[in-house]
């Protein structure tokens, strides 16, 4: 029968002094942990609170698409909107289709008081535009349908003026002022005729439309959400559309709609990750330690230099976060809390030999004091090696990151040996160990250890078949394996009941998208040769199949204009 025997495990008199200094002022040490965590925390919460969902909050002032958004901003500031979209069921009667239309008047009514910077304009149709085209239609018609109705009206006037004057040489019967072809063609470019008069409803689809065009253009979730609970919140006063008839259903739709349905999404996934996470960490401890004050010992300073790594990071420049560095917290705990696993694993080790919590600390501490400093260090260079980059995102990584690797080793070695102390009382981390040799040799890590001296060749020669497998498959990875389309990467249940199902909802009522991708010129000419391009482009796959039309201001306004 073969005997195991634990290895030596001795602490130099330096590391015994430095735990003994930790326990005779831990209460000192976690006093000030504290009173530097609170404004910490305050900071923290702070930046937190100043999240900037902006895409260009991740670029650098000069990148030249943050630079193209802002000149969008100035030209075109009306390009996002929020639609409200009533459904009162297919062919709807004219009865239900009225109460529909009162819903979105009452509601558009309240939406107008709201500040500029909020609502740029409440649309409820098309009233405006068609008045413009009727009043100014002989200035958007082309010149040589302009030519073909004059053409046609002087040969009426030639008619007339014969049939009074008897000097006819034909009396063949009037020649018909008929313009219906000019007309066709000019409805052809219309996206829809579905539409109900200048309003945005149709009784043959049951949709009624409130569109409110945002104030201003804006990258961000913020503004959105808080857009939408506004309009919620008034929505809520009115009772809802089955307040005015029943079984109406309503949706929201658009730009920012789709914003706040995927951070909501975005935000309960995280918080629901991050508890099924947090659950499963101290399960996994516990399960390992067998002591549940273990997971004090490793949170509590954890927690402590998560916070100040993002005060320091506020004091060296970062003002707020952005979409990218808000999961800088969960990275820095999940990596962070490596060193305090390190140090506890030998700590209980050593105690379930039977040694005092004092030594214990010491010898826990001599055992993973370098190897997990180079750890932190390491990691800690990798951050802020980030810092580099011009990328602002990236950029957040590396200070916060940087300093977060290096506080969780700090406070893993200085606040933990106090807070175990306190902690370890009693049985506490200490469970009598089982010293047969029977026991020993059924350990996991005895068998590992066994497997691996027994058949070393074997192991390496599957580890390098695998790795070379590997290697031929990621070879094959190309531009076809990325994603391109972000529509599918919508949370699920937008398609059954969320922006998805009504926004398609919407598109079949406006008959298109209501929002442009917009390609800046710097002129005219520069206009028509990219529009010219893209026209040229969509004729094959893949823009063929994802753009529908190709707009610039002379499909609007004849080129003789």
């Amino acid at each position: 029968m073969a005997s195991f025997a634990s290895s030596s495990h001795t602490a130099d008199a330096r590391t015994r002094r430095f735990v003994a200094w930790t326990l005779r002022y831990g209460g000192w040490l976690w006093l000030g942990a504290v009173l530097l965590a609170v404004p910490a925390v305050w900071r923290t919460v702070h930046l937190y609170a100043n999240l900037r969902s902006d895409i260009e909050e991740l670029l650098p002032r000069d990148a030249p698409s943050v630079k193209a958004i802002d000149e969008l901003r100035s030209r075109m500031p009306g390009l996002q909107f929020l639609g409200v979209l009533v459904d009162a069921g297919p062919d709807a009667s004219p009865v239900r289709m009225r109460a529909a239309g009162r819903f979105v008047d009452d509601l558009a009514a309240r939406v107008r008081q709201y500040p500029p910077e909020l609502v740029g304009g409440v649309r409820l149709g098309f009233a405006a535009e068609r008045s413009f085209i009727e009043r100014h239609a002989p200035l958007l018609v082309e010149l040589g349908d302009l030519g073909t109705i004059r053409e046609r009206i002087e040969d009426r006037l030639h008619y007339e003026y014969g049939k009074q004057t008897n000097t006819l040489l034909d009396d063949t019967g009037p020649p018909p002022l008929d313009f219906t072809d000019i007309q066709q063609k000019y409805l052809a470019r219309a996206p829809t005729t579905d539409l109900a008069g200048d309003r945005f409803a149709s009784a043959r689809l049951g949709l009624s439309l409130l569109l409110i065009e945002v104030g201003g253009f804006s990258t961000s979730a913020q503004q959105a959400e808080r857009l939408l609970k506004r309009v919620r919140a008034d929505i809520h006063a009115l009772g809802g559309p089955r307040a005015y008839a029943p079984d109406l259903k309503m949706g929201f739709t658009g730009d920012v709609a789709v914003s706040s349905e995927e951070t909501a999404a975005l935000m309960e996934d995280l918080t629901v990750s991050s508890i099924l996470v947090v659950v499963a960490v101290i399960v996994a401890l516990f399960l390992y330690f067998r002591w549940w004050s273990g997971v004090l010992v490793l949170f509590l300073p954890l927690g402590v230099s998560t916070v100040l790594a993002f005060a320091l990071g506020n004091l060296l420049g970062i003002r707020e976060l952005n979409s990218n560095t808000a999961f800088l917290g969960s990275i820095i705990v999940g990596n962070g809390i490596n060193f305090g696993i390190i140090q506890l694993a030998r700590y209980v080790e050593a105690r379930r030999r039977g040694h005092a919590v004092e030594e214990a600390l010491a010898l826990g501490m001599a055992g993973t004091r370098l190897g997990t400093l180079s750890a932190a260090l390491a990691a800690g260079v990798a951050y802020a090696s980030l810092i580099a980059m011009q990328f602002r995102g990236f950029r957040q990584f590396g200070v916060i990151g940087g300093i977060g690797m290096v506080l969780c080793w700090a406070t893993t070695f200085v606040l933990a040996p106090p807070l175990v102390a306190w902690l370890d009382r009693g049985r506490g981390a200490y469970v009598a160990p089982d010293r047969s040799a029977r026991a020993q040799a059924r350990r996991p890590v005895v068998l590992l250890s066994r497997l691996v001296v027994r058949h070393p060749r074997a192991i390496v020669a599957t580890a390098a078949l695998l790795t070379v497998l590997a290697v031929i498959k990621v070879r094959r990875f190309g531009p076809e394996q990325l994603e391109y389309d972000f529509g599918r990467m919508r949370r699920a249940d937008t398609w059954l009941s969320g922006e998805g199902f009504w926004g398609k909802k919407m598109d079949t009522l406006l008959g298109q998208y209501l929002t442009p991708t917009v390609l800046l010129c710097d002129s005219e000419s520069e206009a028509r040769l990219v529009a010219a391009a893209v026209r040229q482009a969509m004729t094959v796959p893949p823009l063929s199949s994802m753009v529908a039309t190709v707009r610039t201001v002379e499909d609007f306004l004849p080129s003789d204009q």
